[in-house]
């Protein structure tokens, strides 16, 4: 027992390094005791050595099953730690509930493990339970309030959202939330906020919803397509070779979705196209990676879940697919993000860029160089792209005009990096050209024009703490933490942020964001898909679109303000209606944060428009990395072919161009991946162009 106390006293001296071999040498000492064991595990939990104290206190609850403490740190370490555990936690707690079952934090432990596993009914009877013999505690009154609120019981959920409230201090940080979601309650109980709401719990300053220049309908239902699961990555694309535009869609550990296009709707054939893999997947990036004239699809794995295989899905033409990944060299068996697809190198091929060590792994980011002949070689380290911090986001676009494609990586807790192309290999200039930020919860990045002035600036979404964006949501206050930064292009070599400047500078939850022309007046309008990993967040989805003066939060109005815990945004106008749609995957961290992805087909505008579809040379066949640059009357235009990006989801190879009042473009210059330039036009509006880039001389 001497080296136990000398132990204890290191750990309370905090010399926790200095106790482990101490601890060690007790367990050998005595090995049919539990103590040692025990204080060992909290010592590596207090060192983040997770994996130890997962497996130090895994072996004690299995030799000392009855020994409650070290079987309820193992339960809380199962409801926390990445990869969570839910389902196993409640066994735990269950376990212990065998050997005492009047321990209260057991009981709230097995309550809090159903509601993550979306056993709402059981979880809300729980709480119930636990509040006989605390009414009025305000941690488990919001949980029962948020179990009634999934479970569908509004009425019920607004009073446990008011109790509370009233178990808090007037000053409370924590209320802004409790009001938040009482108002989330109370609109789907009653459809108006704040209605007969008594003062007392109404939000005190709410912004008015802008007006909306065009409004969408969620059509998912309707046509087929609206997968239930913990949705992520999206992509259109036409996999089957018919004209029409198809629909993939990935899930965590879940099958993937293929929807192909019939007449007005979708019909269901993962299965049939050798995509019924369970695994599910985080990011669908889509492109032509062997120049066969058909759409291939990279999923990766599996993020905060930890590490796994990705897959290289070949099409062999038909719209059947085969997963080629380990033959061709870009399995990448670590914790993978996000991707993107982009011809790195110049020789016509796509090279592959992969987000990893997202879960703290240490593992670098992948650039896979495609060798043409159907196998890839990693050459991050060689071209200096291998960073190993927390990635998460990827975009390729050339913002520095030279023809090659720079690089993008958001990392959820370092500086971001803005890798430029110099040809052979790539050089971090972020901090250089002001573009490193945000350092603490950077997530999605896309390069798009915000500004009409012929360069591409950078969006980088954030993942803002669920006060923070109630505080902004109902305040309208800006500069928090953790907030969007908009980037504009200065020359070619810098950037200004301007978000606070702009009005989208609020703070969110974006997992996910896309962009697009959604009203067709000529400039591109950004789309946020927002949540969190918890339970109780109700956040709905944002519609930023760009007037004059700025952005204007419209999604309210627009109908697209989902609270599905948004993720993969991808943007295409699969009606050929001459207006951009919406696909959206939700869902959330938790088996049970379940939601339906919605499509949003846009109700359309006055407003003209062209769309451009380029065919670059083989074997780049969907010209991605292109550049359009379109001119109409007093106003230009650009936009780039791109595959990934945004939280990895890959919009339509199309390029749509909004028109407002003008009624011609007369004149389109492209610069092909080659680096070849070419002139077309005049055009009229209100058509979709097909342009295929000359034979090389």
């Amino acid at each position: 027992m001497a080296l136990l106390g000398l132990a204890e006293i290191n750990i309370r001296k905090r010399a926790l390094h200095a106790a482990i071999p101490q601890l060690q040498r007790a367990m050998r000492a005595q090995a049919r005791r539990v103590e040692a064991p025990f204080q060992l595990a909290l010592v590596y939990r207090m060192l983040r050595r997770d994996d130890e104290a997962r497996a130090m206190l895994e072996e004690i609850v299995g030799q000392f099953p009855a020994f409650t403490p070290a079987c309820m740190a193992y339960a809380d370490l199962l409801m926390t730690d990445a990869p969570p555990s839910p389902q196993r936690a409640l066994e735990q707690y269950e376990a212990v509930l065998t050997v005492d079952p009047s321990l209260q934090r057991a009981q709230a432990g097995a309550a809090a493990s159903r509601l993550r596993l979306g056993l709402f009914a059981d979880a809300s009877r729980d709480f119930k339970m636990l509040l006989k013999s605390k009414p009025n505690d305000p941690h488990l009154t919001f949980l029962l309030g948020t179990a009634l609120h999934w479970q569908g019981s509004y009425a019920e959920a607004v009073t446990a959202y008011k109790t509370a409230i009233n178990s808090l201090p007037a000053a409370s940080p924590l209320l802004p939330v409790r009001l938040w979601n009482l108002r989330v309650a109370y609109l789907a109980q009653h459809g108006v906020y704040p209605g007969n709401l008594e003062p007392r719990y109404r939000i005190a300053s709410l912004p008015v919803a802008a007006k909306a220049p065009n409004q969408f309908t969620d059509i998912a239902e309707h046509v087929g397509v609206a997968k239930l699961d913990r949705g992520r990555g999206v992509a259109w694309a036409d996999f089957n070779g018919d004209g029409d535009l198809d629909l993939f869609s990935v899930g965590i550990q879940t099958q993937h979705g293929l929807f192909l296009a019939r007449n007005d709707r979708f019909l269901s054939t993962a299965s049939a196209a050798g995509l019924n893999d369970a695994r599910g997947g985080w990011a669908a990036v889509s492109a032509d990676y062997d120049g066969d004239g058909d759409i291939d699809l990279y999923v990766t794995r599996d993020a905060w879940e930890g590490a796994a295989t990705n897959s290289l899905y070949n099409n062999d033409g038909t719209g059947h697919f085969v997963d080629v990944a380990t033959a061709a060299g870009v399995d990448d068996p670590d914790d993978s993000f996000t991707a993107a697809w982009g011809d790195v190198d110049g020789d016509g091929w796509l090279d592959l860029y992969v987000a990893d060590g997202i879960t703290g792994s240490g593992a670098a980011n992948k650039l896979y160089i495609n060798d043409g002949k159907g196998s890839f070689a990693d050459q991050a380290v060689l071209r200096a792209a291998a960073d190993g911090s927390n990635s998460l986001g990827v975009a390729f676009g050339d913002y520095d005009g030279n023809g090659d494609l720079d690089l993008y990586v958001a990392n959820v807790a370092d500086p971001n990096r803005l890798l430029r192309n110099d040809g052979t290999q790539f050089n971090d200039v972020a901090e250089a050209t002001g573009v490193s930020r945000p350092i603490n919860g950077s997530y999605v990045p896309f390069f798009f024009d915000s500004d009409n002035d012929g360069d591409l600036d950078l969006f980088v979404s954030a993942m803002a703490y669920y006060e923070d964006f109630v505080t902004s949501a109902t305040t309208g206050s800006r500069g928090h933490r953790s907030r969007s930064y908009l980037y504009l292009n200065e020359d070619n070599s810098t950037f200004r942020e301007y978000a606070a400047e702009l009005g989208i500078a609020r703070a969110f939850g974006s997992m996910g964001a896309g962009f697009g022309d959604v009203d067709n007046d000529g400039n591109i309008d950004i789309y946020l898909a927002n949540g969190g990993p918890i339970m109780p967040r109700f956040e709905p989805n944002a519609l930023f679109v760009r007037r004059n003066d700025g952005y204007v939060d419209v999604a309210a109005d627009a109908g697209v303000d989902n609270l599905g815990k948004g993720h993969g945004v991808a943007f295409a106008d699969y009606d050929a209606d001459g207006d951009l749609d919406l696909y959206v995957g939700h869902g959330g961290h938790y088996p049970g944060d379940l939601w339906k992805n919605s499509l949003y087909r846009n109700e359309g505008t006055q407003a003209q428009w062209i769309h451009i579809v380029l065919t670059g040379h083989p074997p780049n066949h969907n010209a991605i990395g292109a550049q359009a640059r379109i001119y109409s009357g007093d106003r230009s235009q650009i936009a780039q072919v791109h595959s990934g990006g945004g939280f990895g989801s890959t919009d339509s190879f199309a390029l749509e161009f909004g028109l407002g009042n003008r009624n011609r473009v007369e004149r389109v210059e492209i610069r092909w991946p080659s680096g070849r330039k070419e002139q077309y036009g005049p055009f009229d509006a209100n058509q979709v162009i097909r342009i295929t880039e000359p034979e090389q001389k």
